[in-house]
């Protein structure tokens, strides 16, 4: 390789690789790299990031593909090659001349006379250049696909990182709620409590393992995809017969890396049935009728929600308009007082919103997660994974989603409002220390299944 670069003008010559140019591109000063290697400079790089030449700093790099130092490249390369000394591989045993002609029949070098004998004549032959051209525009496609999956790793990773930054928050808070939810049984399910608070943090602590091994194993991922983009950048500066004869396996040990990289957990809590909820919750049982009048209102919390969700690793995504897809409805009735309970039916749909609202929001239109005065549980599709919210404040519920009926409990004088999974007599998430001042009125919408 050093004689080979000693015949190289500094033209098509990378400045961070000292080889020729692998993709060519240029940055914002004007200086050329190989993609490639500013790939990985840019990767290992601290922020901001400086062109390797002129150290000017680049806040973004921009590249530009420059198509006529391909070409460059490409002719200085068979001009180098010419001067070099040739192999045994490359000459031909029989006839001592090149082989320079491949034979896609046999997948073996060949010289021009051998190419015409009995064996050969009827085969399909290809110059080696072009063949050994094909085979780097096959490695470039795999190098791209693969710092697109090492980027998509590295954005899965920072996902793992925010839950386990929030999981053991989550418990505490959860704790919270389950502790809150026992007094209003009967004193003989203090034991019961006590059993489901363990296994709680049991499955808790369980889950967190869980998420710091699904880490490490994207974080070893991580090195291991950089480690074979490196060989794939290697492959391309080989020369033509090494090129030919070795791109098969590299090509399917990168295929085979891609097939099994780690995907971000989705956790899910098991719902613990409470004895007795059911029955203590239908003693304050409401049927409550929905207005048809007061249909026609939109509000953007689905949206609000999903960018929410999506803006920790994709920064660029736009804000969308509330859907006219969502339309919500407003319960007949208002609560000022006591206690009720009712259920809801969420049937088959994946995205719905059901609670409690001040009455003062059925005029307005801009209701966001942060609004004051909601008391709601939202249920949204992300990722093909249904997720649930309550808010006011956001918070995510990393328990199962109900399949059918969802019970709504308040408690208006102790400033409490509660949903509960009917199927199993089990607790989703609950409201505690509110201080109602004003009627509250259900609100439900059901978004598209």
């Amino acid at each position: 390789m050093d004689s080979f670069m000693h015949c190289a003008p500094t033209l098509v010559v990378c400045y961070i690789c000292k080889d020729y140019y692998t993709d060519p591109v240029t940055i914002n000063c004007g200086h050329s790299f190989c993609t490639p290697c500013l790939c990985l400079l840019s990767e290992d790089a601290k922020h901001p990031t400086r062109c390797p030449v002129c150290k000017a700093v680049s806040p973004y790099m921009d590249f530009k593909s420059i198509i006529f130092a391909e070409a460059q490249v490409r002719a200085q390369k068979e001009s180098v090659a010419q001067q070099l000394p040739r192999s045994t591989r490359q000459m031909c045993e029989m006839h001592q001349v090149l082989k320079n002609i491949f034979c896609a029949n046999d997948k073996i070098l060949l010289c021009s006379h051998c190419s015409h004998s009995p064996g050969h004549v009827s085969h399909l032959h290809c110059p080696v250049s072009q063949v050994a051209e094909h085979c780097r525009e096959k490695l470039m496609m795999q190098m791209k696909s693969i710092w697109k999956t090492k980027q998509r790793n590295q954005r899965n990773i920072n996902k793992e990182y925010d839950l386990l930054g929030v999981w053991q928050s989550f418990i505490n808070i959860r704790k919270v709620m389950i502790k809150a939810e026992y007094p209003k049984v009967y004193r003989y399910l203090n034991k019961e409590k006590q059993r489901h608070l363990e296994r709680l943090t049991t499955e808790g602590k369980t889950i967190f393992r869980r998420l710091r091994r699904n880490v490490i194993r994207m974080l070893q991922m991580g090195k291991l995809l950089k480690r074979m983009y490196e060989e794939l950048k290697e492959m391309c500066l080989k020369t033509d017969v090494h090129l030919i004869q070795d791109v098969g396996d590299i090509m399917r040990r990168s295929q085979i890396m891609q097939m099994h990289l780690p995907q971000p957990l989705n956790p899910q809590l098991s719902a613990w049935t409470i004895t007795g909820m059911s029955e203590r919750l239908n003693n304050f049982r409401v049927y409550i009728t929905f207005d048809n009048n007061l249909r026609n209102y939109r509000v953007p919390l689905f949206e609000d929600l999903s960018h929410l969700e999506c803006c920790a690793h994709h920064q660029d995504l736009p804000h969308s308009p509330a859907s006219p897809q969502y339309m919500p409805s407003w319960g007949a009735q208002t609560f000022t007082s006591g206690k009720h309970y009712w259920e809801v039916d969420v049937g088959n749909s994946q995205n719905w919103i059901i609670g409690l609202c001040r009455e003062s929001w059925m005029k307005r239109s801009d209701m966001l997660l942060n609004s004051e005065g909601i008391f709601l549980l939202l249920c949204i599709t992300l990722d093909d994974h249904c997720r649930l919210f309550s808010a006011s404040p956001p918070l995510r519920h990393y328990v199962q989603r109900p399949q059918s009926l969802v019970g709504v409990f308040l408690d208006y004088e102790f400033g409490i409002v509660s949903f509960v999974n009917v199927a199993n007599s089990s607790l989703i998430c609950n409201f505690l220390s509110c201080s109602f001042s004003s009627p509250l009125r259900p609100f439900i919408c059901y978004g598209p299944k």
